[in-house]
């Protein structure tokens, strides 16, 4: 069997959450079956559209150079060159199922032409809300959560990037199209519930979505067996990007509240020229450590002894968040989307009100004045799925739609 992957960005040169899920997962599966990659990269010394191809182990993966951002409202979506170059791809490797992780500054169309040009079964892995907003994290740009598009309000958003550009009748388009994609799939793969539901409520039919939680390189973290007194000082860590979605503005503050002042915060993630923004609600206690290759997760979890994912939009299933419970680190986390399910208050961390400084504060000096108290809110290795296992479950479902 031939199973192709088609992702917005792949591995090394992007290493956010969906990208490094998906490259352990083809690693894995290439074990079982024959595996390529379609992606895209972004480099400005090359021409536009031209590829590159390597391979990874025995995955086979083509890069096309797509460079550029500034894009009208359909080129969000919409590409033809992408098109043509995925369809040159597909008569090269001639797969028997394809595996859409995400389609974000590639092409919807791409859909079109594996079910109308080679009617081929297609496996679609939802990792955020982008076949719905073309946000992709149904936020809006004050950053407001919005519970789902309408024509009003997607509207709004898209004449706050492209000004008068946008009309009814573009959102309408677009909004159509994206339905009629999305019905072409077969089956689609949601490693939350919430999200599951979100789309469920949009209209994807029930039978055609399963929960599927991601899969994970195990051995890469190890477990920390740590034993705290009532004279611990604490060690709060923030781990991702640094972007206002994930909240760090509203754990900088609320660390600056805690009424400890003992405990430390640790930020590891690429800042650029935000720092001196940062560091105005910094205090000394505040250490600002700098971006990270995933590869070295395990020494970044060696540093902190409490996790805080303050995302301020519904999150899937963040990776970080499972890498923490695979280390044994419990997690603070705000109490909406993915985050929820994950994390539990006083089994493998706690919760807070999602954007509430005083709550996150209080949540913070509860643990940091009671240190003891993460020797019995110890996460589980084994509440977190090997990719190992996630790879055989997917395998299965490749074979089933295929018949192979």
């Amino acid at each position: 069997m031939k199973v192709m992957h088609v992702i917005h960005r792949f591995p090394p040169f992007y290493m956010a959450g969906s990208e490094i899920y998906t490259y352990y997962l083809t690693e894995t599966l290439s074990k079982y079956t024959d595996i390529s990659v379609f992606t895209r990269y972004e480099n400005p010394f090359e021409p536009p559209y031209s590829y590159i191809d390597e391979t990874f182990g025995k995955v086979r993966v083509r890069r096309i150079n797509k460079p550029f951002r500034e894009y009208t409202f359909r080129d969000k979506y919409i590409d033809a060159n992408v098109e043509r170059l995925f369809r040159e791809y597909m008569n090269q490797i001639k797969p028997d199922i394809i595996h859409v992780q995400h389609l974000s500054h590639l092409s919807t169309n791409i859909i079109d032409i594996i079910k109308d040009e080679y009617d081929l079964p297609i496996v679609f892995t939802l990792h955020d809300f982008w076949m719905l907003c073309f946000r992709g994290q149904l936020i809006d740009p004050l950053f407001n959560r919005c519970i789902g598009p309408s024509p009003e309000k997607c509207l709004r958003c898209a004449r706050f990037f492209f000004k008068d550009t946008v009309d009814v009748v573009d959102i309408d388009y677009y909004r159509r199209h994206m339905d009629r994609i999305l019905s072409k799939v077969d089956l689609f793969l949601s490693p939350s519930k919430f999200l599951m539901d979100i789309f469920i409520r949009h209209g994807i039919p029930r039978n055609k979505i399963l929960y599927s939680r991601y899969g994970f390189k195990k051995d890469l973290i190890r477990y920390k067996d740590r034993k705290y007194s009532r004279d611990s000082i604490i060690r709060f860590g923030f781990v991702g990007r640094i972007v206002p979605t994930k909240g760090i503005h509203i754990l900088l503050k609320a660390f600056n509240k805690m009424g400890n002042k003992n405990a430390k915060l640790l930020v590891f993630g690429y800042y650029g020229n935000l720092l001196s923004y940062l560091q105005q609600y910094a205090n000394e206690r505040v250490y600002f450590m700098g971006g990270f290759h995933n590869t070295e997760i395990d020494k970044i979890l060696d540093q902190i002894d409490v996790l805080v994912v303050p995302s301020i939009w519904y999150e899937n299933s963040p990776l970080v968040i499972q890498e923490a419970f695979l280390a044994g680190i419990p997690v603070i986390t705000s109490n909406i989307g993915g985050m929820a399910e994950l994390v539990k208050d006083g089994i493998n961390g706690f919760t807070f009100k999602v954007g509430d400084i005083d709550d996150l504060a209080e949540k913070m000096d509860y643990v940091a004045d009671n240190p003891e108290i993460l020797n019995d809110i110890r996460p589980s290795r084994d509440s977190v799925r090997s990719i190992e296992d996630d790879a055989k479950f997917i395998y299965e479902i490749y074979r089933e739609l295929t018949g192979v």
